[in-house]
């Protein structure tokens, strides 16, 4: 989540500079036929769909939901079966043993007529069953922490949508400014090609000297080359565009120039609880989850009560009382041990408590406590970074709407000098290279229109981003 913080620093950068590079265009190549136009709504909902970030967001959540099912299921009862059937002998002597993790198999059993190496069959049956049925709060405690981490990878995944909303948004509108800058410059070759055309036939006529014509020529070729470098930037434009929405196209088609035909309405109304950014509520939700760990820590320290029933039957080929001379009588044959002849039941309550968790526990809740405090100042340091945010995002939008005011005035003196320095270049009482610098001011005028009226879509979008609701952005898009 802290790329979603550096993204809107580094948009708010771009603005500070002015919008990016001013020859960002989009390639006027037309589409193959059949081509859908690639609307803002339309790569927003390939993105959601298709953006491999996101679909393993998903993933996590529906991971999260299986092991909070999981979860709850651990607290049913526990029943098991189990059946066996052994060929073994049976000698066995008075005294204790351990086990040790079922390294030593137990021999039922203890024989009164010395050892016999003897083998029988014996077999046995039992179900059991369990259920822990108090455990002082640590059942809840779990369950709470389960919901609790369901809850935050959907936070998480919410977060990290809404900062690629942002970015799709913001590429869709540099990919725009690009094609602008396509047709800018464009525009501008006619006029050059237009003036070589007038200058080629005065000069051939004589009334022209030769180096006008020189100088038109290069006016064109620099046009020209303007135009081929726009069109190869605005091909990586489109393509980091198309990228962020999961199907990268160079010549995909966009949405019309619309955006140019109006300026969004000013000043946005103040933002929501800073609380419910998206960007800060995996946060949050961070913090509650490392407290739902500690309330789980407490609780396993506490004791468990648990129920526990058992049926079982046992079967062997050796005698259960000794013969006359103190032996006992083995028949070796499955059908003598196999069948089941003893059973058992067994109806209980049993209770289990480790004294000695106390003390580990206390360590583990003192770093679990300590992590709590750790994602606390995590998210102290995200709440801070989007509070600067949100101000510099103000800042932006207020210096963007001055520019869009002046914008305008520039491009009507640069048409007039333009208009005016043709009109004296016509008459005689202008040279070629006054013209050609106001034909330059009218070209960077009308590329300088384009600019500022896609940086205060790009600065409302940057504010919308800084409050957490991109609703305020969509609802001024034109229609």
């Amino acid at each position: 989540m802290c790329k979603g913080i550096i993204y809107l620093w580094g948009l708010l950068t771009l603005l500070d500079t002015g919008g990016g590079n001013t020859t960002l265009a989009q390639s006027t190549q037309t589409a193959p036929a059949g081509t859908d136009v690639l609307t803002l709504n339309k790569a927003l909902e390939l993105a959601r769909s298709n953006y491999p970030s996101l679909r393993g967001k998903l993933a996590n959540i529906r991971a999260a939901e299986a092991d909070a099912q999981v979860t709850n299921l651990r607290f049913l009862p526990q029943a098991g079966l189990q059946a066996q059937a052994l060929n073994a002998t049976s000698n066995q002597v008075r005294g204790a043993y351990v086990s040790n993790g079922g390294l030593l198999l137990p021999i039922s059993g203890v024989r009164t007529d010395g050892f016999n190496n003897r083998a029988a069959f014996t077999s046995g049956l039992s179900m059991v069953v369990d259920w822990e049925a108090v455990t002082f709060g640590r059942r809840q405690a779990r369950r709470d922490q389960a919901r609790l981490a369901v809850e935050q990878t959907q936070a998480d995944y919410e977060g990290e949508l809404f900062t690629h909303q942002v970015r799709v948004c913001d590429a869709y509108l540099l990919a725009l400014n690009a094609q602008k800058a396509v047709a800018l410059q464009t525009a501008n070759l006619q006029r050059a090609q237009e003036l070589q055309r007038i200058i080629r036939a005065s000069t051939a006529g004589g009334l022209r000297p030769g180096i006008d014509s020189a100088v038109t020529n290069a006016e064109v070729a620099r046009a020209r080359l303007q135009v081929l470098e726009s069109q190869q930037l605005a091909q990586q434009q489109v393509l980091r565009l198309t990228e962020l929405v999961g199907q990268p196209n160079p010549t995909a088609r966009l949405d019309s120039l619309v955006f140019y035909n109006q300026l969004p309405r000013l000043p946005l109304s103040p933002g929501s609880n800073p609380a419910l950014h998206p960007q800060l509520r995996v946060y949050q939700k961070n913090v509650d989850l490392g407290r739902a760990g500690e309330t789980v820590l407490r609780a396993s320290a506490l004791p468990s009560v648990s129920l526990l029933g058992s049926v079982q039957g046992r079967g062997s080929g050796i005698g259960e009382q000794a013969q006359a001379d103190g032996s006992f009588r083995i028949d070796p044959s499955p059908g003598a041990g196999l069948p089941l002849r003893s059973f058992n039941y067994i109806v209980g309550v049993t209770a289990i408590w480790r004294p000695t968790d106390l003390w580990r526990t206390r360590a583990s809740i003192a770093a679990q406590r300590e992590r709590v405090s750790a994602n606390q100042q995590a998210y102290e340091q995200q709440a801070l970074n989007l509070q600067a945010a949100g101000q510099n995002a103000v800042l932006q939008l207020q210096l963007a709407q001055a520019r869009a005011e002046q914008a305008p005035i520039q491009l009507d003196a640069a048409k007039q000098a333009f208009i005016q320095s043709q009109a004296r270049y016509e008459s005689g009482l202008d040279n070629i290279q006054a013209l050609t610098q106001t034909s330059a001011l009218l070209n960077r005028a009308e590329v300088d229109q384009a600019l500022v009226t896609n940086s205060v879509w790009r600065a409302l979008l940057l504010r919308a981003a800084t409050i957490g609701d991109l609703d305020s952005f969509f609802q001024q898009l034109p229609r």
